[in-house]
């Protein structure tokens, strides 16, 4: 690997230097590489979306364009002092959610849905195919006829280079164009909060069922199956929220009610990527049909709200979920439970109104961190500057705290009754008549992890605990009248029932 990838890094920086611009650098870096077509994908994509900066000292570049001293072990190019080299933390690249499939999974997904396809095979398609792994995939797989498009006309020249017979073309993914009968790719992930507004506002128009905040992946990914033609293989790369997320439930219903779903895998880690990925492939308007990998009916995964892609879900799984729910209420029928406070308003740093001693108007303040660690600074309680203040008596009267981002781990709740205000790292439970329930009854049943396992076949293996997931965890009925009564009991489950529920969560 290090020759290649030092021959393509040297001939970027001998253009640099040269005084090329950075595109005419980064086609060299392909071309010094064009022999071996992954590693076009790997460095000259790499390179293609960084920028250029100018080195304020001699440093030296490693294979992942780290800068390390310019002696240390796997430099393979040094810079001198005020030569200009490529950075690759380019704000560009999360906000399109740019991010290069490694080799394995881009092969795999390629098979995989070739191997869902029925009838010919001529026509291959990824329609955000970027530097062009997909693409290089879809030749090793002898796909007869490839196209790519991408609306970055660099990234489409290192594809070339890459796959000289694919077809490419500048083009959004998010427009309809002719169908394939192999579609495949890793739609870009964009969330909410780096979306460009304007383009929200377009996405909505046009896919009215879009839900709540989106992440962008979820209409790539609706027109990427729509061009797939009947009967033909769709393989896709998505992040694992996108697959349990609300946002993504309406288009998940709908492919499970029209397509045969034929793998799904994951979670897998992404390089690059904050989040993991699930592997979904499809054949496209042959369904309904069971799901991999347990053979779950799509009338059963229906059943759940959400319609969570989840391949740790097992038949009899619904059930149980629905025994479960008949025997209770609804958190939220029981308590308040909303997010904590944004103590800032757009464009204002929650540092101007957050002290470290107390003073007049200020009120004792804990994100989840603080909160949990038994800390807590003090906040001007200033509902004129923040976004979204909250009622006072929300934080005043004794209340759980449950950390909203919990990763894989368990749910983590405690009690407070020092009436300390709560970041929007936190989820807020405040019981409506706490007589009916004790608060510390309340907070074991938030923590049981047999609460945790129906959160997690109804919803998935969340990494946020939002308001509308707390307040739907479910409360036995019979805890009005006795709350001492166990859960096992309270829902009437067996050795077997309560064996599945700690196996989801283990």
């Amino acid at each position: 690997m290090g020759a290649s990838v030092k021959r393509a890094l040297r001939a970027y920086l001998d253009r640099l230097w040269d005084g090329e611009d950075h595109a005419e650098a980064v086609l060299a870096a392909a071309r010094a590489c064009a022999a071996e077509p992954w590693k076009v994908v790997g460095q000259a994509g790499l390179l293609a979306r960084c920028r250029v900066e100018h080195a304020d000292r001699l440093l030296g570049l490693d294979a992942s364009l780290r800068v390390r001293p310019a002696g240390a072990m796997g430099v393979l190019a040094t810079v001198p002092l005020g030569a200009p080299y490529p950075v690759l933390l380019h704000p560009d690249r999360r906000r399109r959610g740019a991010y290069d499939t490694p080799v394995d999974m881009a092969r795999r997904v390629v098979a995989a849905a070739a191997g869902a396809c029925e009838g010919p095979l001529h026509r291959g398609l990824d329609p955000a195919c970027g530097t062009g792994a997909f693409l290089v995939a879809m030749a090793e797989h002898r796909v007869p006829e490839i196209h790519g498009s991408d609306l970055d006309p660099l990234v489409l020249e290192v594809a070339r280079i890459a796959v000289p017979r694919a077809q490419l073309s500048i083009a959004d993914a998010l427009l309809h164009g002719s169908q394939a009968d192999l579609v495949v790719g890793n739609p870009p992930f964009v969330p909410p909060e780096r979306q460009d507004k304007e383009l929200r506002v377009s996405l909505r128009r046009r896919f009215p069922w879009l839900r709540g905040r989106f992440d962008l992946v979820i209409p790539f990914a609706a027109v990427a199956v729509e061009r797939c033609r009947y009967l033909g293989g769709v393989g896709l790369v998505l992040p694992a929220p996108a697959m349990v997320q609300p946002y993504g439930a309406v288009l998940r219903r709908r492919w499970l009610q029209r397509h045969l779903v034929t793998d799904l895998s994951g979670p897998h880690p992404f390089p690059g990527a904050s989040v993991e990925v699930m592997l979904l492939v499809m054949r496209s308007g042959d369904g309904p049909a069971p799901m991999p990998p347990f053979g779950m009916t799509s009338e059963e995964l229906s059943r759940l709200e959400n319609v969570p892609f989840n391949p740790t879900l097992r038949p009899g799984d619904v059930g149980l979920v629905d025994e479960i729910r008949q025997r209770s209420l609804r958190l939220g029928e029981l308590c308040l439970v909303d997010t904590g406070v944004v103590a800032h308003s757009p464009g204002r740093s929650r540092e101007d109104l957050l002290h470290d001693a107390p003073g007049p108007d200020r009120v004792p303040y804990a994100d989840a961190r603080e909160f949990f660690q038994g800390r807590h600074r003090w906040l001007e309680y200033r509902p004129d500057r923040m976004h979204r203040a909250k009622r006072p008596e929300m934080f005043e009267h004794p209340k759980i705290v449950v950390q909203r981002i919990r990763g894989k781990g368990s749910v983590k709740a405690a009690i407070d009754r020092e009436g300390i205000y709560l970041g929007h790292t936190c989820t807020v439970v405040c019981p409506r008549a706490p007589e009916r329930v004790p608060l510390d009854r309340l907070r074991d049943l938030i923590l049981s992890p047999l609460v945790d396992a129906v959160t997690r076949i109804e919803r998935g293996q969340r990494m946020d605990l939002y308001p509308r997931d707390v307040a739907a965890f479910p409360v036995p009925c019979s805890w009005l009248e006795d709350p001492d009564v166990p859960l096992v009991e309270a829902w009437g489950l067996g050795e077997e029932q309560v064996e599945r529920l700690m196996g989801v969560v283990a």
